[in-house]
């Protein structure tokens, strides 16, 4: 008999039994012996009763998260909810179960809580120096609930863009939103660095547009410094950094080459042993540092690698000194104490 013929069967008898109640009660209490043995109190007789339970799936609200599930049996029989995995959601309540059927019909209702989605991170950059304005931010939220992350007022800096998702919804993978902000009396920013020279006696400030310093040395004419910095302000003044919070006002200063700060060659400096070779190498300077890289050997800088990098090295070559230099691929030659794990060891 299939299922539907059988719940076709169960409201028949439902429609029925209202008639043959007083007629069914005479007959079962003439015809049952009055030896039967006690059943358990909490155990119910197994009858021939069909019997069709609902068994509904609702998140909190209320809603129902998928279709509800038909479990058919008799009065009687124990119970055996189906298993459910519902994806982003976990049981959190269940009401109406008993173990066995108890009556024709009845319903069954599991509740579902929203599984917390991975959390936004949100961050405030400066991006002229580099660094963290205050602290991050973490948003946290329900699987597939929007969400909307705001750019925070920084008192003193002006935003300028962002990077990542400042709108979607929260998934099963963490996500970042940058925001970069820049001093708001700044209007411009060069990074390159090169060579100044004083042409005025002049004060070291502690920022751009400082008009006292605490500093007590100044710099006197003629003197040469590298700088790491040029910012335009709004008001049109230019000022250079040749160190951290140390700053110069251009009108005190030219652009220069820096040759007079450049190495000399040794008087009796000469290639000995210069040869092509195939080795990699880690560089080993100060954890979390970088070394400059040359030209040429006692030259002008020409870029920088960070310690604990691995560099492709093209050749070798020493001097009358006894110093080791190796040509990396692309970024110029470094001294060889500055090199450790060369593989393979000799070339």
């Amino acid at each position: 008999m299939s299922f539907l013929d059988r719940l076709k069967g169960m409201l028949h008898a439902l429609n029925s039994t209202e008639a043959s109640t007083e007629t069914t009660a005479a007959s079962t209490e003439e015809t049952v012996p009055r030896t039967i043995t006690a059943q358990r109190a909490d155990t119910p007789v197994t009858n021939q009763t069909e019997a069709l339970i609902l068994v509904h799936h609702l998140d909190q609200a209320g809603n129902t998260l998928q279709p509800a599930d038909m479990i058919a049996g008799t009065v009687g029989e124990e119970i055996h909810l189906p298993a459910v995995n519902i994806a982003g959601y976990h049981l959190v309540n269940i009401d109406g179960l008993t173990r066995w059927f108890t009556k024709p019909q009845a319903s069954i209702t599991l509740t579902y809580e929203r599984q917390a989605g991975q959390p936004v991170w949100m961050y405030a950059y400066d991006i002229d120096r580099r660094e963290l304005i205050g602290r991050p931010t973490m948003y946290r939220g329900k699987l597939g609930t929007p969400y909307e992350v705001s750019a925070p007022t920084v008192a003193g800096f002006k935003l300028l863009r962002s990077v990542g998702d400042v709108t979607g919804e929260y998934t099963t993978t963490s996500k970042t939103v940058l925001f970069f902000y820049r001093n708001e009396n700044w209007q411009q920013t060069d990074l390159s660095t090169g060579f100044i020279q004083i042409n005025h006696e002049t004060a070291v400030y502690p920022y751009p547009g400082a008009t006292t310093t605490n500093y007590l040395t100044k710099l006197q004419p003629g003197s040469t410094y590298k700088t790491y910095m040029r910012v335009r302000l709004v008001t049109h003044e230019t000022w250079y950094a040749i160190g951290d919070d140390q700053w110069i006002p251009e009108t005190h200063l030219q652009l220069t080459t820096g040759d007079q700060l450049l190495l000399k060659l040794p008087a009796g400096y000469r290639v000995q042993n210069q040869r092509p070779v195939r080795q990699t190498g880690i560089v080993s300077f100060v954890p979390g540092k970088q070394v400059h890289t040359y030209i040429e050997p006692y030259g002008r800088y020409l870029a920088t690698v960070t310690h604990g990098d691995q560099v492709n090295l093209i050749e070798r070559l020493a001097d009358d000194n006894g110093v080791v230099w190796y040509r990396l691929q692309d970024q110029g030659y470094l001294p060889g104490r500055y090199l450790t794990q060369l593989d393979p060891p000799f070339a």
